[in-house]
């Protein structure tokens, strides 16, 4: 069993919206054996500014002055979410149903599975259609475990990789400048308040206490926020960088990852306010809901119209923060059913995939990997994660019903990586508040990571 367990479990931040950065040596260094250093290449932009975006540059570059139509909210508005991507899933295989695993396999199995994996493992037993799994060493991909790795499951915060390598590729190619600097009253303009178990706060207590917030008003560098994102899954670093590069660029990087399955990542401070807001008219907020899924494309004009309005408004922000605490809303069954239905989705074996070729420095070059990496490879601050493997990368998420995780992970003396993705939906009210306090879906995950017999003993069960 991974002795880095109980460390982890006690930094990783796991949030109900989906979840400080340490300093990382370049991939190349840390496992000089794995991988071999490239040349820093010339910038390739792929982007089409006229000018490199910048902190202090960004609505001019990615808002559109626009006016819009509504009576809470006339400024500047963004394309509209799902400009080449769907809301919804376009296919993927049916998910599995049930299982009938050989007894034999089984039993072996639950001889050497670590305890704290076994809520995991009878999840994955009894309801097979709630769980999507990927999981293999590079290179033997025929040997994986898996388990409906190919039907579309809700990501969570997972979706964040896509943003994480939009980043990186943008600046590698020069086109933002990760040394402009952003305030902090500027970045907390995406910061929607007490649903997301103080993810932010936390992040920003993090800049705070290492020094790395500066001068007044409070001001950090654009480099800070793909850590703030990445390991304490700050939404507002996310949205704000989602804004920055612009939804047409978040979706075009999922594309060219061949994220086949994947559907389109809106800002999640929208998907918070569509679920319920101040100015909805209808009392029901599932009613409301129900009529986005009926209606996609008002959705993805939606969603960004009230991430706009409310990054952009100091009085809607205001109205909207007073609202929801005096209303409490949305409710944790509101929540759930968005969650299920309008969250961004995508396939375990696409995000293992995904996972795999960011641990190979296989994105547009070898800066664009590193930078990517060393944002993923958080955890290997760790004295027990230094101690069994050259380089670890992480990234969970976190949703009412909904957990996910993905790992990449070079053992030590080992050239090429394992990769898990695993995910799980459905679950219930209990089970979910039970599993984000005792990660045993973390724990299941990291063995498959750390013990040579794991994978082929799960792939014996799940696939019989």
């Amino acid at each position: 069993m991974l002795s880095s367990t109980r460390t982890l479990a006690v930094f990783i931040v796991v949030v109900v919206s989906v979840m400080v950065l340490a300093g990382c040596e370049r991939p190349s260094s840390v496992a000089s054996s794995i991988i071999t250093p490239l040349p820093r290449p010339e910038a390739t932009p792929t982007l089409v500014p006229t000018q490199p975006l910048t902190a202090t540059n960004t609505a001019a570059a990615v808002l559109p002055a626009t006016p819009t139509a509504t009576p809470f909210y006339t400024g500047p508005l963004p394309a509209a979410c799902g400009q080449i991507l769907p809301i919804f899933t376009n296919g993927g295989s049916p998910a599995t149903t049930t299982l009938n695993p050989d007894p034999e396999a089984l039993a072996r199995l639950q001889t050497i599975l670590p305890d704290a994996a076994r809520p995991a493992l009878n999840r994955i037993l009894a309801a097979p259609r709630t769980v999507g799994l990927a999981a293999y060493r590079v290179g033997q991909e025929a040997d994986g475990a898996y388990l409906n790795a190919d039907a579309p499951m809700p990501l969570a915060s997972v979706v964040k990789l896509i943003h994480l390598v939009a980043y990186a590729e943008a600046a590698a190619a020069g086109q933002i400048d990760p040394t402009s600097t952003v305030t902090l009253a500027d970045l907390e303009a995406f910061y929607l308040p007490n649903l997301d178990l103080n993810a932010h706060p936390n992040a920003v207590a993090a800049l705070e206490e290492n020094g790395r917030l500066f001068g007044d008003p409070p001001t950090m560098l654009l480099d800070e926020l793909p850590g703030m994102m990445i390991a304490f899954s700050s939404n507002a670093a996310t949205d704000y960088l989602h804004t920055l590069l612009g939804q047409r660029v978040i979706e075009e990087t999922a594309v060219a990852l061949n994220l086949t399955h994947q559907t389109a990542p809106c800002p999640f401070l929208g998907q918070f306010l569509i679920m319920s807001n101040h100015t909805r008219q209808l009392a029901s907020d599932q009613i409301a809901i129900q009529q986005y899924i009926d209606d996609p494309e008002r959705y993805g004009r939606d969603v960004m119209l009230l991430t706009a309005a409310y990054s952009q408004d100091a009085a809607f922000r205001q109205a909207a923060i007073d609202w929801r605490r005096s209303r409490r809303r949305p409710s944790g069954q509101t929540q759930r059913f968005f969650s299920e239905t309008l969250n961004a989705q995508g396939t375990a074996r696409e995000y293992a995939d995904l996972m795999a070729r960011i641990a190979q420095n296989g994105l547009k070059n070898n800066e664009s990997s590193f930078i990517a990496r060393r944002n993923l490879e958080w955890v290997m601050r760790f004295p027990d994660n230094q101690a069994l493997f050259s380089n670890l990368g992480y990234k969970n998420g976190s949703l009412p019903g909904i957990l996910t995780t993905v790992y990449y992970a070079y053992p030590i003396g080992e050239s090429s990586p394992i990769v898990v993705a695993l995910f799980f939906r459905d679950l219930n009210g209990r089970t979910y508040q039970q599993w984000r306090s005792n990660l045993t879906y973390d724990e299941l995950a990291r063995w498959l990571l750390s013990e040579p017999e794991a994978i082929p003993a799960l792939k014996a069960v799940i696939e019989n």
